[in-house]
């Protein structure tokens, strides 16, 4: 299995979007990216608009090649809708499993997953709910957790499915808007998983005491040590999408990172598991940069 991170925040805009590669079996996880339009007061920069158009392009080019495509939720960055140029490019003639628009979502997402469904259908191979639900492809076999809150509990944000790729003796697993995790409950779903390679979903830092507090820091910090404690099979953990909104994400990775190594694991960005440095495009805003 090869699984390569195609746009995240560590690269430079706002995605989790991941393609994995088995034998004879591609799958393309949650292909889209945002853009904030204003973010410290300013707008994005030339650098920034340019990544997001090359970004955007690359997961349409990967989405061509893939089998299967999986939507996690139905946030904008996390989906190409039917109003994007791109829409039937992406999901024409492919196997889409999606979480269901029908329970466990807000108002405004069972609107999108509603909208979503009824014209996908039309251009797909075959349209399949996630939620709960195991399916094998070839040699491989694709798992989606129950419903997770979308960060905490009784968040607007609803909920997401986490799901994981095994082929042979090797299991990756994408934990979708999982916010840290803040939850204890997710915390334990991850560790029954047990993968080889996660990719856990970080927390917005950016917006503390507005979208995430002190005492959800707390939770997390707790949440992350026993998933490296307890999941025996991980080696690699990928940690990213909000906390990389953080100019000082380092201040809570770097503790992390340091949990990760004393257990012989490593806990890294998206962008650090390509060998890239770390790209904070939307951070490095300033008013130098700004012309809109």
């Amino acid at each position: 299995m090869n699984v390569i991170p195609l746009c995240f925040d560590s690269m430079g805009a706002r995605s989790s979007c991941v393609f994995v590669q088995c034998e004879g079996l591609n799958i393309l996880i949650d292909p889209n990216l945002a853009l904030a339009n204003t973010r410290m007061g300013f707008c994005p920069s030339d650098d920034e608009m340019n990544a997001f158009f090359d970004f955007k392009k690359r997961i349409v080019d990967f989405a061509k090649r893939s089998d299967i495509i999986i939507v996690t939720h139905y946030h904008n960055g996390h989906y190409i809708s039917s109003q994007d140029e791109f829409f039937e490019e992406v999901y024409g003639n492919k196997i889409v499993l999606c979480k269901d628009r029908s329970k466990k979502l807000d108002l405004n997402q069972r609107n999108k997953g509603k909208e979503f469904e009824i014209t996908v259908k039309k251009i797909c191979k075959e349209y399949l709910i996630a939620d709960n639900n195991s399916f094998s492809f070839k040699n491989a076999k694709i798992s989606f957790s129950e419903p997770v809150w979308h960060g905490a509990e009784r968040t607007q944000n609803g909920y997401v499915v986490m799901v994981s790729v095994s082929e042979k003796k090797f299991k990756f697993m994408y934990s979708s808007d999982i916010y840290g995790p803040i939850l204890e409950s997710t915390a334990d779903l991850i560790i029954k998983e047990n993968p080889d390679l996660l990719y856990l979903c970080s927390a917005p830092t950016h917006l503390l005491g507005y979208g995430i507090t002190e005492s959800d820091l707390f939770f997390i910090e707790k949440n992350i040590k026993k998933i490296i404690d307890k999941s025996k099979a991980v080696k690699t953990i990928i940690y990213d999408h909000y906390l990389l909104r953080d100019k000082d994400y380092l201040k809570y990775f770097s503790k992390y990172a340091s949990w990760a190594k004393a257990k012989k694991k490593r806990f890294i960005t998206a962008a650090e598991f390509l060998g890239q440095p770390v790209n904070q495009l939307e951070v490095k805003r300033t008013l130098v940069n700004n012309e809109y």
